[in-house]
């Protein structure tokens, strides 16, 4: 029986990595190759799980570089605790090819892919360019700097303060006049409009400067 136990104890640390590491390969974008995966020292109640159930505290985040897992035991209840997981891979990313301004609307020109480790990258880097072609710079960027996502933005089509053409349709009618916008706003986003008589009026954004208003 104590050979048993010990060969339990012996095998759980590869089991409980084994199905760490085919989580995190289920997450993994296309083209990422994994290198390492460090596990660290699970906690007592984790070790001693004989089927653990590995999941990702934070599945919206990329699954490289520290990744927070947390284990549930098969047949118990509640959480049997955490690992901070630290996940090596190389894989493919997006940098500037020339200088981006704040402001700058991202074209396919302006970026290029590099290949190299991923967990040295800053959170949310950008690992597709078609993430953010067509989005906006929110800041600067200079050349073959890597990029955040959360650094663009959809692109204002409206502009708060600007004046813009506002078309009301309804059945049998289409009516235009000028107004100004009082929000920013992309293309398919609602945005607060001023009418030329007064109105105070919500209208969505259609293309630069022009509102359409359904009636």
């Amino acid at each position: 029986m104590c050979l048993l136990q010990s060969g339990i104890a012996v095998a759980q640390p590869d089991v409980l990595q084994d199905k760490v590491r085919h989580l995190i390969a289920l997450r993994l974008p296309p083209r990422i190759q994994q290198l390492q995966i460090d596990i660290g020292q699970p906690a007592a109640r984790i070790s001693a799980c004989e089927s653990p159930q590995p999941y990702l505290v934070h599945p919206e985040q990329n699954a490289f570089g520290r990744v927070a897992v947390g284990v549930r035991c098969e047949g118990e209840e509640g959480v049997a605790g955490y690992l901070q997981v630290s996940v090596g891979v190389v894989g493919d990313y997006v940098v500037s090819r020339q200088r981006i301004a704040a402001g700058d609307v991202i074209k396919a020109s302006m970026l290029e892919i590099k290949r190299g480790p991923l967990g040295r990258l800053p959170k949310g880097s950008v690992l597709k360019p078609e993430q953010v072609i067509g989005r906006q710079a929110s800041r600067s960027f200079s050349r073959g700097a890597a990029l955040a996502l959360n650094n663009f933005r959809e692109r204002w089509l409206v502009e708060r303060n600007q004046r813009v053409m506002l078309q009301a349709q309804g059945e049998g009618f289409t009516i235009s006049r000028d107004g100004k916008a009082l929000d920013n706003g992309s293309l398919g986003s609602s945005v607060r409009v001023l009418s030329s008589d007064g109105k105070l009026l919500n209208a969505q954004v259609v293309g630069q400067n022009e509102l359409l208003l359904r009636y």
